[in-house]
């Protein structure tokens, strides 16, 4: 037999695209929201919201996501010998089809309930509960087993995804109601009745949708003629297009154009970049890092790459992206540089020699945003000026040094990253080392004899253990700096955004560091 050994939830994916490497059972996965890919022994799995699939190993698996759609995926680790041989000793307790190795099914929405409850209950942590969580779900498997077996709903959710891929990828080109049905053997009456039951729409319906939400992104594009946008997604006649558009969105394809601005479409190379687009108004098609993500909602639409600059670039995802314009460093060498240029024109800003505003400035001239630029530069200059006066009524001259603590040595703020808001926008007053440095300064294993302040921001990376934290807190030399016995410290978490180097982060800056400072200055 088998037991529930845990449910986790995970709403975003490792780098190396596998949460359940550390799983030692089965893998029975719900995807609650979102698209993915799996892959397993080079065999692909195509699931959507609702979808569940079984997974004899997880630790093969490689998860890829493939809509910027929300991610949400409930995990059921299951141990114990999962037998289909009809002469096993346990045959009466044969599995029902839903754990069937690599094979995709769709819950009821009912059955997908029961899971999430399962996983609230879960995170209680009571012995108890989890044995009445075991019964539940034996009594779940036995529900939707039965239910698979009776209706063959199993099958007709492989065909389903089968066909709704098929449409998905090949949305381009003239697809017939013919050829769906040959695909599944079935005849064309029985097919689009079979569909309509599955899905809600006919296959007509259900490839004009996709065809349309195509076209809507394509229409806001620079350089997209209604001709081009109609041939792009499957239509040859533009006037049968427009009127197919109208029907479906509501407005036609020259109306919706002017609704909806066209916006270049930009992919970052560089991490720094996606912030100065943010800054712009622009929301990146495709970015590298997706721990920026974790900080905004400002990405929903962002794809992310596997890969980030200096490797080699993710082509597969940047051409779904389908860029206008790439931007990318210094750190992007030449040979990767031409793989780019295959896919978008691609610029090259300089991030070691240059400051945030001449990054912002260059990438502003080169998305058309110059007035946008100038205008928000306006705007953060007359708030920064308005924080410093602030500022220096409160502290007066005291000054201030931001620390990011690492396992072997310490990140000491300079003239760029938060010291570039610190020193240049808030003209706080830097202890002498960093006015010496001018750039940041990193002392390897926290040896700072030379390096005091008034008031200290305080940092821990995620790599700190608990006790280094605790080495560090309790180290002579800390307990001996000002800052620390007059209470003018300000421990925060770690955020990738507010500790960025671009204008988007700096913007966030302004208005974190003077209620930080000024909290400090009470006490």
């Amino acid at each position: 037999m088998y037991n529930l050994i845990s449910i986790e939830h995970h709403t975003r994916l490792p780098s190396h695209g596998n949460p359940f490497t550390h799983t030692e059972g089965q893998l029975l996965l719900l995807l609650e929201e979102g698209e993915i890919c799996l892959t397993v022994n080079r065999q692909h799995s195509y699931l959507k919201a609702g979808h569940f699939i079984f997974l004899q190993d997880g630790k093969q698996l490689q998860i890829r996501q493939t809509s910027a759609d929300p991610l949400r995926i409930i995990a059921l680790e299951i141990e114990g010998q999962i037998s289909h041989r009809e002469d096993s000793e346990e045959a009466a307790l044969n599995l029902p089809p839903l754990f069937e190795h690599n094979r995709v099914g769709i819950l009821q929405s009912h059955e997908r309930e029961l899971i999430k409850q399962l996983h609230i209950l879960w995170q209680k942590h009571n012995q108890w509960e989890r044995i009445r969580i075991q019964g539940q779900f034996l009594q779940w498997v036995a529900d939707v087993g039965e239910r698979l077996e009776a209706t063959s709903d199993y099958d007709s959710a492989s065909l389903v995804l089968d066909a709704l891929r098929y449409m998905e990828q090949n949305y381009q080109t003239p697809i017939t109601r013919q050829q769906l049905a040959e695909r599944a053997g079935f005849s064309e009456g029985y097919y689009s009745r079979f569909f309509k039951k599955n899905v809600g729409k006919s296959p007509q319906e259900y490839l004009t949708d996709i065809r349309m939400h195509h076209a809507k992104r394509l229409l806001t594009r620079q350089q997209s003629s209604i001709q081009d946008v109609a041939a792009q997604v499957g239509y040859n006649n533009p006037l049968y297009f427009s009127r197919i558009f109208k029907k479906t969105v509501g407005l036609s394809p020259t109306v919706y154009i002017h609704s909806n601005p066209r916006q270049i479409r930009v992919a970052a190379m560089n991490n720094q970049y996606t912030g100065h687009l943010l800054a712009l108004g622009l929301e990146p098609c495709a970015a590298t890092g997706p721990s920026f993500k974790a900080e905004t909602s400002l990405l929903d639409h962002t794809l992310f790459m596997n890969a980030y600059e200096g490797e080699a670039p993710d082509s597969t995802t940047l051409l779904r992206a389908e860029p206008d314009l790439i931007l990318t460093s210094e750190y992007t060498d030449d040979a990767h540089v031409q793989q780019l240029l295959q896919i978008a024109p691609t610029r090259t800003i300089a991030f070691q020699t240059q400051d945030w505003r001449s990054q912002f400035l260059e990438i502003a001239e080169a998305t058309g945003r110059n007035q946008q630029a100038y205008r928000w530069l306006d705007e953060y200059d007359e708030k920064s000026h308005q924080a410093a006066t602030h500022l220096r009524q409160q502290i007066g001259s005291a000054s201030i040094v931001s620390l990011l603590v690492r396992s072997q040595d310490c990140f000491v703020a300079g003239y760029r990253h938060m010291g570039a808001v610190l020193y240049q926008d808030l003209q706080l007053s830097t202890p002498s080392l960093i006015h010496e440095q001018q750039s940041h300064y990193i002392a390897e294993d926290w040896k700072m004899d030379d390096l005091d302040a008034d008031y200290i921001m305080l940092v821990f990376h995620p790599s700190v253990s608990d006790a280094e934290r605790q080495r560090w807190l309790n180290s002579p030399w800390w307990k001996a700096r000002e800052a620390v016995k007059r209470g003018r410290v300000y421990l925060d978490q770690m955020n990738y955004v507010l500790g960025s180097y671009n204008a988007f982060s700096h913007d966030l800056l302004l208005r974190e560091i003077p209620d930080r400072l000024r909290s400090l200055s009470c006490m």
